[in-house]
C-alpha cells in the first residue's frame, strides 16, 4: 500500500525524551508539595493532612530535576547560545518560546516556595504555590505543545498529545513522591489515600488515550499506518511491553483492587510501573514520530 524509507533517523534523542519525562515529574511534584497551601482544608483538608511532611523535600526534589532539566536542554540543543534564541526573538503562537519563558519561571517559584518555608513567611506559600502550579502545569503541555504543531508529523500533529503528556505527568509524579514517601517512612494512610486517587485517574486515562491512538494508527491515513508499521517492527517491545503491559494494564489492575491499590508498598509499585509506562509511551511517540516518511 506504501513504502517508506527505512534510513531515517530521529534527529530527538534521548536527551529531549529524558527531559520531556522529568520536566513533567518536576512539575507534579511541586503540584503536590504547594498542596497544603493551595488547597488548604479544601476537601476536607485531605490535601494539607497527607501532603504537609512533604512539602520541603519536595521542593528539594522539583530543583534537583529543573537542573538536571537545563543542562539535557542545552545538549540537545547543541550550542549553549541556542537555549536563549527562543527568549530573544520572541514568538507568540511558538510553544518553544512560551516554554523558554515558563521554565526559568517555574524554577524561581520552586526556590521562591522553599524559601519561604525555610524562614517561615507563611503569608507567601499560597500565592507562590498557586503560580507555581499554573507554571506546572504548563511545563508538560508546552511539550506536547512543542509536538502538535508540528504538522508535517502527523503522528503528532493530534489535539491529545498536550493532554497525554499531562497526564503521564501525573503518573511519573506519583511514583516520585510514593517512593519518598515510602523511603522515608512517611508513606501513611493518608498519603496512600491521596496518592491513590491521583495515580488511579492518570492510569485510566492514559490507558483510554492509548486506546484511541490505537485505533487512529490503524484505521488513519497512509502516514499513520505506515508509523504504526514501524512502531510494531521497531519498537514492539517498548509500545506493547513496557508501555501497555508494564505501565498501563499493570498498575491499572493494582490501583483498581481496593485492599491492593491502598497497600504502600503495594501502590508504590503501581506507581513506578506507572512511570516506565510514561517514559516509554513519550519515547515510542517522539522517535516514531520522526520516522514516518512516505514516497509520492
Amino acid at each position: 500500500m506504501f513504502e517508506f524509507m527505512e534510513y531515517n533517523v530521529a534527529p530527538w534523542g534521548h536527551e529531549i525524551t529524558v527531559y520531556f519525562f522529568l520536566i513533567g515529574m518536576a512539575a507534579m511534584v511541586f503540584v503536590y508539595a504547594s498542596a497544603p497551601a493551595v488547597f488548604g482544608d479544601l476537601f476536607g483538608g485531605t490535601a494539607r493532612i497527607a501532603m504537609e511532611p512533604f512539602q520541603k523535600i519536595g521542593m528539594i526534589i522539583s530543583l534537583i530535576l529543573l537542573l538536571i532539566c537545563g543542562p539535557l536542554l542545552i545538549a540537545d540543543l547543541g550550542q549553549p547560545s541556542r537555549f536563549l534564541y527562543p527568549i530573544i526573538h520572541f514568538h507568540w503562537t511558538s510553544p518553544l518560546s512560551w516554554g523558554s519563558v515558563f521554565l526559568p519561571l517555574f524554577g524561581a517559584c520552586v526556590v521562591g516556595y522553599l524559601f519561604a518555608l525555610m524562614t517561615n513567611r507563611i503569608s507567601w506559600l499560597k500565592p507562590i504555590g498557586i503560580l507555581g502550579c499554573l507554571l506546572a502545569l504548563a511545563m508538560p503541555l508546552y511539550t506536547g505543545l512543542d509536538l502538535m504543531v508540528q504538522q508535517a508529523r502527523e503522528l503528532w500533529s493530534n489535539p491529545t498529545i498536550p493532554v497525554l503528556f499531562v497526564i503521564l505527568s501525573v503518573s511519573s509524579g506519583t511514583a516520585a513522591v510514593a517512593v519518598t514517601e515510602l523511603v522515608t517512612g512517611k508513606l501513611n494512610k493518608s498519603v496512600v489515600e491521596f496518592l491513590h486517587w491521583f495515580l488511579y485517574l492518570a492510569v485510566a486515562v492514559t490507558f483510554a488515550l492509548f486506546l484511541a491512538e490505537w485505533v487512529v494508527l490503524n484505521y488513519g491515513s497512509a502516514e499513520k499506518q505506515q508509523i504504526w508499521h514501524i512502531i510494531n517492527s521497531q519498537f514492539a517491545f517498548e509500545y506493547w511491553v513496557l508501555t501497555f503491559l508494564v505501565g498501563i494494564l499493570a498498575p491499572l489492575i493494582l490501583v483498581a483492587i481496593p485492599k491492593i491499590g491502598r497497600n504502600p508498598i503495594l501502590l508504590t509499585l503501581a506507581a513506578v510501573l506507572s512511570a516506565v509506562g510514561a517514559y516509554s509511551f513519550r519515547a515510542v511517540l517522539i522517535y516514531a514520530g520522526q520516522l514516518g516518511q512516505l514516497y509520492y
